[in-house]
């Protein structure tokens, strides 16, 4: 399989439903061993529809919401803001429609928000499922690595905010 052109770029309003397709197909195709398949199903349509309202928020300063478009259409989506710690930033949302994963397309949008986030942070940290075997691998081979602080979170399906626990390892590495 050819690997189309990838463009990294800011995200914009119209973006939304792009953001919300690449959410949610990643949401239940990497979480379906993790989540009751009914709650997994309702959470995913949640983000699908979910962030036409939420972008404004994501949109807005000092958040950085970058898109990384496979041959014009959205098919990932990396979130970042600066924590309360001066100096680090955290990736609050990190995915990639299944269609694009191994074509290098999360590669190139995680090292531009790696570099977005850089302006003001020299560090950055993530939360991820314990069980998120892909996603763990992928954090590993961009240069993170554990920093041995877990937490049970509670993740929710946008549109009834019902809830579900689920296990959180934590992630850090230098911006650069």
């Amino acid at each position: 399989m050819a690997v189309e052109r990838v463009t990294i770029r800011p995200a914009t309003r119209d973006d939304a439903d792009g953001i919300g397709e690449s959410h949610a197909s990643a949401w239940e195709q990497a979480f379906a061993h993790l989540f009751d398949p009914e709650f997994l199903a309702r959470s995913g349509a949640s983000r699908r529809t979910g962030w036409r309202h939420s972008i404004e928020r994501n949109l807005r300063p000092p958040n950085v919401l970058l898109v990384a478009e496979v041959g014009g259409v959205v098919r990932a989506f990396g979130q970042g803001a600066p924590t309360d710690e001066p100096t680090t930033a955290e990736v609050r949302g990190f995915y990639a429609h299944p269609d694009v994963w191994g074509t290098g397309a999360a590669v190139a949008l995680m090292a531009a928000l790696l570099d977005a986030l850089a302006t003001d942070a020299i560090s950055v940290v993530l939360w991820t499922p314990r069980g998120a075997g892909r996603a763990r691998r992928f954090y590993e081979k961009a240069g993170f690595s554990l920093t041995g602080e877990t937490r049970t979170d509670t993740v929710t399906d946008w549109r009834t905010g019902e809830g579900a626990p689920v296990d959180e390892v934590q992630y850090g590495r230098r911006t650069r």
